[in-house]
């Protein structure tokens, strides 16, 4: 699975119970030609972190997944308007910001609005490159 919608659907279904408990469900709206060149477990394991924690903590809404290239950086967002406690929410990502920064990633927790909650997760996707010998 080199591609970003693929990787974050698989991860997403794993989270399918805990969403539904909470009423909420996932909207997979990536572009199908995301692919990830460049360390890809470690961005799974981020974006796992963050699907976990937004499923335990959404209540009554959708959960957009979303992402865009910009150059050779991926930005991924969840986005959220239901009935989250945000500051609980950002508090759990802790770890989750750890390992964004391995990957030489950034995260960030922004609510414009009340009941509105969008995390961001960009990181540096280079392409590969292979070395042909003469």
């Amino acid at each position: 699975m080199n591609n970003l919608k693929q990787i974050v659907g698989h991860l997403a279904d794993s989270y399918i119970p805990v969403a539904a408990g909470n009423q909420c469900f996932f909207v997979n709206e990536i572009p199908a030609d995301l692919s990830v060149d460049h360390n890809r477990e470690l961005v799974a394991s981020v974006i796992s972190g963050l699907l976990s924690t937004v499923a335990d903590h959404a209540s009554n809404t959708s959960i957009y997944l979303s992402a865009r290239k910009h150059g050779h950086i991926i930005v991924f967002n969840i986005k959220e308007s239901g009935n989250t406690d945000s500051y609980n929410l950002a508090g759990e990502l802790k770890q989750v910001f750890q390992m964004a920064e391995k990957v030489g990633g950034c995260l960030s927790v922004s609510v414009p609005v009340m009941q509105d909650t969008t995390i961001s997760f960009s990181f540096p996707n280079l392409p590969v490159i292979t070395a042909s010998l003469s």
